[in-house]
């Protein structure tokens, strides 16, 4: 089984005081959504395209949903 190629990514908007240490850097290429976990929260973000060149897949906030107890 091939592992699958990972891209860099660039998180774009978003609350900011949500640490950039928790944002991933790099992700399996074809990836559509991301949540991050923090504070009792998911911030969602999905794929919005490609930076301009060689640059990394960019992927736009579009909310956030509370962790469930």
């Amino acid at each position: 089984m091939n592992e699958p190629e990972m891209v860099d990514v660039r998180l774009e908007g978003g609350p900011s005081w949500l640490p950039r240490e928790l944002h991933p850097q790099r992700l399996p290429d074809g990836t559509e959504k991301v949540k991050v976990p923090y504070g009792g929260r998911y911030e969602h973000f999905e794929r919005a395209g490609k930076a301009a060149g060689d640059g990394p897949v960019v992927f736009q906030w579009t909310g956030c949903t509370h962790v469930a107890e």
